[in-house]
């Protein structure tokens, strides 16, 4: 917008004109944190912190896939309350075949369980967040939020989500595990009919564990369907020597269809042959 002196002119002095500064672009993401304790699908009540995306950029789910980061959020709780790891929706497949990423573009709601001392049931708990992440289009900024509300203890909330998305689930019982070699190097199969699985196409994309590296890569790993049967099977190797977040575990994801609210289904298996106290 541009302001002139215009009255100046008449009188032959010379005139000044002003232009104001163009209007900031909005921040790629910012995070906020609903005003209450939401209920997931097992009843657990869980703060929920919010990204809200500008179009074409995206944040990183727990894997980041080829490069990224994952967000991180520190929660202060009231004394005697403890949270637990974090929930992630359903990502997205990004990327290209060179390149591969799993995140979330327009939105995405971060869940995590918060679990109160016995006997208390307070109306509001005051919580505090610290949330860092990554966003990304054809360059990458980081982000950083610090957040507090006092949050409403409404009896069994569910998410009202900007976009829906599904929430990892455990495997149905039509669906079986194995884990087949040696304690260094091995296979995770994942078999079961197609219509345990009940969408197509079926891929398992793994999540971060130090200490476990998938032979193929980030994926998504395609599985394979032979009449009614539907198997993947996915290398991978034990390294313990990168293993700093504990015992090394087998973890991913099992994507079933290509729809965002189309189920997905959690793996986390011990890794075989690892002692409990492995570094």
């Amino acid at each position: 917008m541009v302001a002139v002196y215009g009255a100046c002119a008449s009188v032959g002095l010379a005139c000044v004109v002003q232009q104001a500064s163009p209007d900031p672009a909005p921040a790629p993401a910012v995070a906020s944190m609903i005003p209450y304790l939401v209920a997931d699908a097992d009843g657990v009540k869980c703060v929920v912190i919010r990204f809200k995306i500008q179009p074409k950029w995206h944040v990183y789910w727990s894997n980041p896939g080829d490069n990224g980061s994952a967000p991180t959020v520190k929660l202060s709780l009231p004394a005697g309350w403890t949270r637990g790891q974090m929930e992630f929706p359903r990502p997205q497949v990004l990327g290209n075949a060179e390149e591969r990423n799993y995140g979330y573009e327009e939105s995405m709601d971060l869940m995590i369980p918060v679990v109160a001392p016995v006997g208390d049931a307070p109306r509001t708990i005051a919580v505090t967040a610290t949330v860092d992440w990554l966003v990304c289009k054809t360059s990458c900024q980081m982000g950083r939020a610090n957040l507090s509300a006092d949050l409403t203890m409404e009896p069994n909330r569910k998410l009202d989500p900007v976009n829906p998305r599904a929430y990892p689930s455990k495997l149905p019982p039509g669906i079986h595990t194995t884990l087949e070699g040696s304690p260094s190097k091995g296979t995770l199969v994942i078999a079961g009919s197609a219509e345990s699985f009940g969408a197509t196409p079926v891929r398992f994309i793994p999540d971060s564990m130090g200490g476990v590296e998938f032979s193929y890569g980030t994926g998504p790993f395609l599985a394979k369907q032979i009449g009614k049967s539907v198997t993947l099977q996915i290398p991978f190797e034990i390294k313990l020597e990168d293993a700093v977040d504990g015992p090394p575990r087998i973890r991913g994801l099992i994507l079933t269809g290509e729809r965002e609210t189309d189920p997905a289904y959690r793996i986390d298996i011990a890794a075989p042959g690892v002692p409990a106290s492995a570094k």
